[in-house]
């Protein structure tokens, strides 16, 4: 089959093309899906290049945004037909500790996830367990489904169930042009939250305002703390941030008094310094989060399917181009998802 390999850690130089990697058997429990749809994610990245606490076995395939059809299955399995429409929910959970015993298996103690610990989507077939795989109505797309199985999560998972978003109170992310942003606006939206984002050109800033943002920013040209003070003189109740150090102060300062900061990623770094006097005093709340559950990618899915969201799908490459589609995601040159066709 047709891969993209990590042979040794690096920058997109070390990613290999190969048109000839050997296919992979599904065994008991698990499905075989021809891919037709893979998105890129800033952890396919921090795969590629060995971040500390992502631990790979060489050489690798990255990949946790896969959606395609079940091309075959193994023993064991049922309710799962070969041909059928398909995505990956990439988390992968013991079922034995007591997070998953209690339900919340996003939580579990000894995850593993596709495309980081496991091979996953930068390739034509990739193995997946069939209690991970949820079935694609016929309005989604493909390309829709693998923008929405981690970055997507991520923001629906986050906005709503972390975040706990109500009509009238106020949203804000940092770069809400990616494959992250464009769908918080959109949820963030639909919730009946105004929304505040950024942007790095004046392209992406009229395209997150037709996503529904209602003040959109060219970080590089305007001063974002003053531009939202003039809208919430008090600050806004919740704040995504995926940045890390670089915005994390400024998010901090932008809170409103009882207001809340997701975070959720590190682009700028993994340690940043806290203000206890200014926490405590403003009655802040700072939660962490990453994957959600797979029934809220079910919730979220349903959400695609009846055109209420419309994951944004700015690049597409083909599978061999895939350190340029990364080269592109790291330069910030993108808008929206970048998709790998296999």
């Amino acid at each position: 089959m047709k891969a993209i390999i990590i042979p040794e850690h690096g920058g997109v130089e070390v990613l290999r093309y190969d048109s000839d990697y050997p296919t992979p058997s599904p065994e008991k429990g698990e499905v075989l899906i021809k891919v037709s749809a893979t998105g890129l994610n800033r952890v396919d990245t921090f795969v590629r290049m060995g971040y500390p606490g992502i631990e790979i076995t060489l050489p690798h395939i990255p990949g946790g945004d896969i959606a395609g059809t079940v091309a075959e299955i193994g023993s064991g399995v049922e309710g799962v037909e070969i041909g059928s429409r398909v995505m990956v929910y990439s988390l992968l959970t013991c079922g034995e500790c007591i997070f998953c015993l209690e339900g919340k298996r996003n939580l579990c103690l000894n995850w593993e996830c596709i495309g980081m610990q496991k091979k996953g989507g930068y390739a034509e077939y990739a193995v997946a367990p069939a209690e991970n795989i949820i079935p694609l109505p016929d309005s989604v797309s493909f390309e829709d489904a693998a923008a929405c199985s981690i970055a997507g999560l991520t923001a629906y998972h986050g906005i709503k169930t972390v975040g706990e978003l109500q009509n009238g109170q106020s949203f804000f992310i940092w770069g809400g042009s990616g494959g992250l942003g464009t769908l918080a606006i959109q949820i963030a939206k639909h919730l009946g939250a105004t929304v505040y984002t950024t942007g790095s050109s004046d392209e992406k800033v009229e395209i997150m305002r037709n996503l529904g943002a209602d003040h959109a920013f060219n970080r590089l040209t305007q001063d974002v703390p003053a531009e939202i003070r003039k809208t919430a003189p008090i600050g806004l109740d919740l704040i995504m941030d995926y940045v890390g150090p670089e915005t994390f102060t400024t998010s901090w300062e932008l809170l409103k008094k009882g207001g809340t900061m997701l975070l959720c990623g590190i682009l700028t770094g993994r340690e940043t310094n806290l203000n206890i006097q200014f926490t405590y005093l403003r009655h802040l709340s700072i939660k962490g989060l990453n994957l959600g559950t797979m029934d809220e990618l079910k919730e979220l899915l349903d959400l695609v399917a009846d055109g209420t969201l419309k994951p944004y799908i700015g690049e597409r490459f083909p599978l061999e181009e895939a350190a340029e589609a990364q080269k592109m995601m790291e330069e910030n040159r993108h808008i929206g998802k970048i998709i790998l066709k296999p």
